[in-house]
């Protein structure tokens, strides 16, 4: 092999591993997710969906936490896809973007970022079966950008989940805690293995395996692992 060409998929690899080293709450999610999707799709520009993602953000005209969501999921038409949700593309957030549709964690990812560009923090929420956007400074707000941005209290969250689970997840206040951004990318990743597993996809539930590795929470699974990448050796 030539050394002097590169191969963009494990420049991508290394990237992600950059990006999610390091204090977990400080990982940059949109640098995260995109080095995620530039391995499963070689080439992919990064630096071009960064500015993507600016682009959106640009075009608020209410930097607020309700004017963000209403930016991302009204006037610029972001909803979930409720057709063709196991689909893999909709973990990619590049894809998401560009198809104005994904599943609750990819949209909350891109309204986290939109809003972080202009200046208001907001947080992932990791509850079980659905994820959502929450405000770390006030416990009462949450938004839920799958479902058009709709606005939940912590009552509503308990409802929904009920709703979801058809009441057989207990409920624990926990839930609604923000989630640290390298476990939001670790969900997404776990979202990637199952769609790779039930539709099997040998060679990037592989490439999923090795992204795994490099998040420490999720590095010690080292028999999956190594079975997963056979495709890759």
């Amino acid at each position: 092999m030539d050394p002097e060409r590169t191969d963009p998929q494990q420049t991508a690899l290394s990237a992600f591993a950059t990006a999610v080293t390091g204090d977990p709450t400080n990982v940059a999610l949109d640098e995260a997710a995109l080095s995620m999707s530039a391995v499963l799709q070689p080439g992919l520009d990064v630096i071009g969906w960064l500015a993507t993602i600016d682009d959106i953000a640009a075009r608020c005209a209410t930097p607020t936490r309700d004017g963000v969501v209403a930016h991302v999921c009204s006037e610029m038409g972001f909803v979930g896809d409720r057709t063709t949700y196991g689909d893999w593309r909709n973990s990619c957030l590049d894809q998401v973007i560009a198809q104005h549709r994904g599943i609750p964690i990819t949209l909350s990812v891109l309204v986290i970022e939109v809003a972080r560009r202009v200046g208001v923090q907001l947080a992932g929420v990791g509850m079980p079966a659905h994820f959502l956007v929450g405000d770390p400074a006030d416990p009462e707000w949450f938004a839920d950008p799958f479902d058009g941005g709709t606005r939940l209290d912590r009552a509503g969250c308990r409802s929904l989940l009920e709703q979801l689970t058809h009441r057989q997840v207990p409920w624990h206040d926990s839930y609604l805690a923000p989630t640290p951004n390298r476990l939001v990318i670790a969900r997404m990743l776990n979202n990637l293995r199952n769609a790779f597993t039930q539709r099997p996809d040998p060679v990037r539930l592989a490439l999923v395996m090795r992204l795994r590795q490099a998040v420490p929470e999720l590095a010690t699974e080292p028999v999956e692992a190594a079975r997963a990448q056979a495709p890759l050796n």
